[in-house]
């Protein structure tokens, strides 16, 4: 549990993760939440806005997204949508309310996960196995529909089966141990505590 005598976070802009742990979404810093924080959330979260069939979560999308990449990529991939604790919106939900609006809201929440978490998604790779996903899920899971996917590429030969929320913790998680030693070095999040105190770094 995080303790501040004196600051009570605002319930209004604080998220309460399962842990326990408060991420205060005007001032995000994401230093000390648990990794099962992550797995949690992302783990009860639909895809498609709960329109695929079987139920299928972006925990199990994060890890599918980790295989599909060059190994150097893997934890970064899997990383690449924790910001979706606070939900996945559909991207014509993102359309509708301004994409670049969306993601500049939620740029520092993201990069307070990136900091403390060690990870880079903004890599065309990872991008490119997002969008195979993409195109493989609308083949295995959504229902035939005349809409214009053109800008998908080639779905994946291997058909998704869908392993439900408690399974696909358990597989995010695994994924997370596999991967974790690819973790970028945390400087930047270390630096910016030090400034927060108003110590002088250590050499």
């Amino acid at each position: 549990m995080q303790l501040d005598l004196l600051k009570r976070p605002d319930g209004r802009t604080a998220i309460l993760m399962p842990s326990g742990f408060v991420l205060d979404l005007l001032t995000p810093d994401a230093t000390g939440m648990p990794i099962e924080d992550i797995a949690q959330c992302l783990s009860s979260q639909p895809r498609w806005g709960g329109a695929a069939r079987p139920w299928y979560s972006v925990a199990e999308h994060s890890v599918m997204v980790s295989r599909l990449v060059p190994p150097p990529l893997a934890y970064s991939a899997l990383m690449h949508d924790c910001e979706e604790f606070l939900g996945d919106w559909p991207s014509p939900v993102k359309v509708m309310l301004d994409r670049d609006y969306v993601k500049q809201r939620l740029h520092p929440v993201k990069d307070a996960l990136r900091r403390w978490f060690g990870f880079d998604d903004e890599v065309p790779a990872i991008k490119q196995a997002d969008l195979v996903c993409m195109a493989t899920e609308l083949r295995d899971l959504l229902p035939p529909a005349w809409l214009d996917w053109g800008h998908l590429p080639p779905a994946h030969p291997d058909r998704i089966v869908p392993v439900g929320p408690d399974r696909a913790y358990a597989l995010f998680l695994s994924r997370y141990e596999e991967l974790k030693h690819l973790a970028q070095p945390q400087t930047k999040s270390k630096k910016a505590k030090v400034a927060r105190s108003g110590r002088k770094p250590q050499p």
